[in-house]
């Protein structure tokens, strides 16, 4: 009978926290990521709120910016046994060390908490504060709790079950051991690299063109030159972090970039966000060790991006004309590197080939945003309707940097380089049929949004490259 009378018993509430263990993130990393997005001439407020401790910083961050709770990264394996629970008539408690407001509004949005209890009235509701809170409100082993961090030991202690999202159990002083519920969460690591995007390193291999371009390929040159792609590739990375972190909310209602690991979550805002100003730092120093020009290079490609990854991206043509010079900004450091002066043909060239390389990226986004049945592009300035112009201004800058290839074949720079010139003449039809070729694919939709990666993988675009080569060191010789 004593075991029918167990099983009468009422089920005690279930306790859940909120950061790390309902969603993929940081509540607090969320909004003072906002914060920085959308109000960074504010920044000087953030240390004087600090001021106020962590629950006083928290309100304030809460009373300038609230995170869109429609996307944040939640744990959706754990949303489905909390709907089973709901369903049996089972008591479901949020209990969060974020700010109330902040609480109450996923909590109203997804529509299965009975009770919130969060920060709040000076009380910043973790660890032993949130066991004592539980404890008064639900009574000593009253409650079952699913956490994710060392802070929850407190918690787990003071409840009748200890469930946790992490892959590894924690051991409590009691002798328990938390059970695993939810999507098991794994390390950082590969997703911190993910984030880095080795791939867009691609990209900076344009510090070897000068070098190239000026015939001057030795050892010292080609030493320089890999100083420069390293320089550039952590700083590349440094920006790929920041833009991701602020670009989150966005990214997460994106069909492909909803994937990337800080907008899913399983690349924590704060590792991004320190890792980010890390890399930056070590490409500076690397510079400032070796060559005092490279330095400035990189420290003005790095203001550049920065300035492109806070504000430059969301304004219209901007954007990309910033994209354009980024891209030759990298043949200015090879330069600088080097100390081979570029010639004027290889910056107007590299400007508009690379220009019409950044329009393609925008006007294949806004073919898959028009086939998505989408206007607007979220945290950019265009709507499907621009694809047009964007699309005429592409293909004009793509055969503008044909016709400047044309005149840089019959300059005197053509004449002193190189003993054969005319084999270079078989490069203007290979360059018009390649560039037309993913105009063409464009129009399709048949280009991914980054087009640096769609050359990558493109046999044609790699028969092609390979042929502009041959031709080139065929007037070498």
């Amino acid at each position: 009978m004593e075991h029918d009378k167990s099983q009468l018993a009422p089920v005690p509430p279930l306790v859940v926290d909120l950061d790390g263990t309902l969603i993929h993130s940081d509540l607090l990393w969320e909004a003072l990521v906002l914060f920085i997005r959308t109000r960074f001439l504010h920044l000087w407020r953030l240390p004087l709120w600090l001021f106020k401790g962590k629950a006083g910083f928290k309100r304030e961050l809460a009373a300038a910016v609230c995170p869109n709770p429609a996307t944040l990264p939640y744990d959706r394996t754990l949303l489905a046994l909390l709907a089973e629970e709901r369903k049996t008539g089972r008591l479901l408690v949020l209990a969060t060390g974020s700010e109330r407001s902040f609480a109450e509004r996923i909590a109203a949005h997804l529509d299965l908490f009975d009770h919130v209890h969060a920060t709040d009235a000076g009380i910043n509701l973790t660890s032993h504060n949130k066991a004592c809170h539980l404890v008064d409100t639900y009574g000593d082993k009253g409650f079952d709790y699913i956490g994710n961090a060392g802070a929850d030991r407190a918690v787990w202690l003071r409840s009748r079950n200890a469930f946790s999202v992490t892959a590894r159990p924690f051991r409590l002083d009691d002798g328990r051991a938390t059970e695993q519920m939810g999507a098991v969460r794994a390390g950082w690591g590969m997703a911190l690299l993910k984030a880095m995007r080795p791939r867009q390193w691609l990209k900076n291999l344009l510090v070897f063109l000068p070098m190239l371009a000026g015939h001057a390929i030795n050892a010292d040159t080609a030493l320089q030159s890999l100083l420069a792609f390293v320089a550039f590739s952590l700083c590349a990375s440094s920006a790929y972090l920041l833009n991701d972190a602020l670009d989150a909310g966005d990214d997460r209602i994106h069909p492909t970039k909803r994937k990337r690991p800080i907008a899913a979550g399983t690349l924590p805002l704060p590792v991004a966000m320190f890792a980010s100003p890390l890399l930056a730092a070590c490409a500076l120093a690397l510079c400032a060790a070796f060559n005092p020009l490279l330095l400035a290079a990189v420290g003005l490609y790095f203001a550049a991006t920065l300035c492109y990854s806070l504000y430059l991206k969301r304004l219209l043509v901007i954007d990309i004309v910033t994209l354009a010079i980024l891209y030759s900004m990298r043949i200015l450091g090879g330069a600088a590197a080097t100390g081979i002066e570029p010639s004027f043909w290889l910056l107007a060239f590299s400007f508009f080939i690379f220009l019409s390389l950044a329009l393609l990226k925008r006007h294949s986004e806004l073919f898959n945003l028009h086939r998505r049945g989408k206007e607007k592009a979220a945290g950019r300035a265009y709507t499907t309707a621009d694809k047009g112009p964007i699309g005429v201004m592409g293909v004009n800058s793509a055969f503008m940097s044909v016709l400047i290839f044309i005149l840089y074949f019959q300059s005197q720079n053509v004449q002193m380089l190189y003993p054969h010139p005319a084999w270079l003449a078989g490069i203007v039809p290979l360059l018009a049929f390649w560039l037309g070729r993913l105009w063409t694919l464009s129009y399709r939709g048949q280009v991914n949004e980054d087009p640096v990666l769609y050359v990558s993988r493109d046999p044609v675009s790699l028969v092609v490259v390979a042929l502009c080569v041959a031709l080139a060191a065929l007037a070498s010789l």
